[in-house]
């Protein structure tokens, strides 16, 4: 059975047994991964980025993202050429996409407060926390409690060296873990942020002009107490907090300024039984999900509350050698008061198996299944994969079916321009990889995928009222490409990573853009970091490329290719503190992700890290 080890790289033991030992609270508990392919990164990991946000660790580590501006404005991962709410997002164990629009705002997670994120990319998933991923996975776990007492501070000031004033950004972040007798801990983590977000670009008359109106300033919190008992059981229960203001700029011609208000908390609970008769591991979580979004710009404003009451458990039983079996289910209540969609209470749940079969040390079989249901909607989601391993190399075969269901707007939204419809079906597909781990010499991981997606949802304008129909659907192929090799007792570190994504649009009835390529995606996209250890010091550079990306469905014009090149030296020689620098697109490279909406040039953050 998979156990803290391989999921958390934690030990087992009792807080008793070890003074020097981490202890996890709630977390994602992922099975450890047989044919599912994973890209793990921990906390050292992404605090040795010293990015921002998750969004520009992301970046950094070459995801596409739809981004409308920087800090606390939206933006998007893109995986495989899909977006918004086919990227599920799980934070400890929890799923957190927006009922009513899908996605996740990545602002409302902490970077300091992330113990570990794993990736997956595709739809094929072996984890029975939910379903539904049609894009990929994105897996978070909160930071956990040291034993005793430690305190933690991140202070780091942004300058995007605009002609109005030299400090753009200001954040401070503080944690403290405690402990309580032998066995209860607590754990809280505060951030608060202001960001100016100024910074020059050259709009469509060529002339350098100051991106003056996208003020972000936001406060994030995380208080958890857990209390562990009998033999390694525990239970977590906490709140995670977010409350934002930001100012939406528009795109760069725009006119009409908005102020977005997001107010976001999660109450949740974990019942984790590691060791049940020496065979089963069970856990249960709950969460209680507000969201609170107020839009307001000169002609109009609205308001946007979602309760949203979820329940997930999950069992694992290892048999034997040859079987192991792991089952999920989640149950959801979604309740929607909307300016545009009005009030809706929407049901769903999801009940998921895992079966895992190894013939021998070389060949294994794993079969996920799943039936997931959301309001009137129903799907069935079989999975497959064979992986065999050899001293040089692992071959990995699966293929999926890929769902996703309609998300509220789609269903409800009625305003004078726009009008939802209740009757859409599921967007639906199927998908495969073919994936082949080279581990001799310089490891390398090669995954050729393929997709062919339909029933997607499209909005467009019908008796001059926009509103939603299946009428896409597409056909994906690519290859993945990761490679990661340490050089001289750890002096040198180098990481590579490429995607080419080849995507063509197949509605025979539209025939201006039959076979065409789908907007804001990328034929590559490529990352490349190498990092140098000097004793105390740690020097990175990053070197990230976006390719050509086309405007709209039509392909009539694209942006242009760009590159960003990000550099990071950190000091640690002191007992408690780490100074570090960060220069982001040193080279000043004019961008934009989303076409209309400017991104910034050269910046710099000098930052003070302290931990006692």
């Amino acid at each position: 059975m998979a156990n803290d080890v391989d999921a958390q790289g934690d030990s087992q033991r009792t807080p008793l047994e070890e003074e020097d030992i981490n202890l996890g609270h709630i977390y994602t508990f992922i099975e450890s991964p047989e044919v599912e392919q994973r890209q793990v990164f921990n906390s050292q990991d992404i605090q040795k980025s010293h990015t921002e946000s998750l969004v520009d660790f992301l970046q950094s580590e070459g995801m596409q993202l739809l981004s409308y501006g920087p800090y606390g404005l939206e933006a998007k991962p893109q995986i495989r050429g899909f977006t918004d709410e086919t990227v599920r997002v799980v934070i400890d164990g929890i799923c957190v996409n927006n009922a009513q629009y899908g996605t996740f705002d990545f602002t409302s997670i902490d970077i300091n407060d992330i113990e570990r994120m794993e990736i997956v990319r595709g739809g094929f998933t072996e984890g029975v926390s939910d379903e539904g991923s049609v894009a990929g996975t994105i897996y978070i776990t909160t930071k956990k409690q040291a034993l005793g007492t430690s305190v933690t501070t991140d202070s780091f000031v942004k300058s995007f060296f605009n002609e109005k004033s030299f400090a753009d950004t200001f954040s401070q972040s503080a944690g403290i873990s405690h402990q309580f007798l032998d066995s209860t801990f607590l754990k809280l983590n505060l951030r608060g942020t202001y960001a100016q977000n100024r910074f020059q670009f050259r709009n469509y008359m060529n002339k350098l002009v100051t991106r003056d109106n996208a003020l972000v300033k936001d406060f994030h919190g995380d208080a958890k107490v857990s209390h562990f008992f009998g033999n390694g059981s525990s239970f977590t229960g906490g709140v995670l907090f977010y409350d934002g203001i930001k100012n939406c700029p528009g795109t760069s011609t725009s006119v009409s300024e908005g102020v977005q208000k997001d107010l976001n908390a999660m109450v949740n609970f974990s019942l984790v039984n590691p060791a049940v008769k020496n065979v089963f591991r069970l856990e249960n979580s709950g969460a209680w999900i507000f969201n609170r979004r107020n839009y307001d710009e000169s002609n109009s404003s609205s308001l946007h509350l979602i309760n949203t009451f979820r329940y997930a458990s999950y069992a694992e039983a290892d048999f034997n050698d040859f079987y192991t079996q792991s089952a999920g289910l989640t149950l959801d209540a979604v309740n929607l008061d909307s300016t545009d969609d009005g009030k809706h209470l929407q049901f769903s749940f999801t009940v998921k198996e895992t079966s895992v079969f190894r013939f021998s040390k070389h060949v294994i079989f794993t079969l996920p299944l799943a039936v997931k249901t959301c309001g009137s909607n129903a799907a069935f989601i079989p999975k497959a994969g064979v992986k065999i391993a050899s001293e040089y190399a692992d071959f990995i075969v699966n293929a999926y079916r890929m769902v996703q269901f309609p998300n509220m707007d789609d269903l409800y939204w009625e305003s004078s321009y726009a009008r939802g419809n209740p009757d859409l079906k599921i967007e639906e597909g199927w998908g495969g990889e073919f994936t082949v781990n080279w581990k001799k010499f310089i490891p390398l991981s090669a995954c050729f995928f393929t997709n062919y997606y339909e029933n997607k949802i499209q909005w467009a304008s019908s008796e001059g009222i926009l509103t939603p129909q299946n009428v896409a659907s597409a056909f994906y192929c690519g290859l993945d490409l990761r490679t990661e090799k340490i050089f001289f007792d750890g002096i040198l570190e180098v990481k590579a990573s490429g995607e080419y994504l080849y995507s063509a649009l197949l509605d025979k009835d539209n025939e201006l853009t039959y076979k065409k390529r789908i907007m804001w995606t990328p034929d590559w996209t490529c990352a490349v970091s190498t990092v140098v250890n000097f004793f105390d010091f740690r020097f990175a550079a990053e070197w990230n490329y976006i390719g050509k990306r086309y405007k709209s469905n039509l392909n009539v014009s694209y942006m242009e290719p760009y590159s960003l090149v990000n550099l990071n030296l950190s000091y640690e020689g002191f007992e408690h503190f780490t100074v570090y620098f960060r220069a982001e697109n040193i080279l000043d490279t004019e961008y934009e992700a989303v076409d209309s909406y400017p991104m910034p040039g050269i910046s710099a953050t000098l930052g003070l890290r302290t931990k006692w």
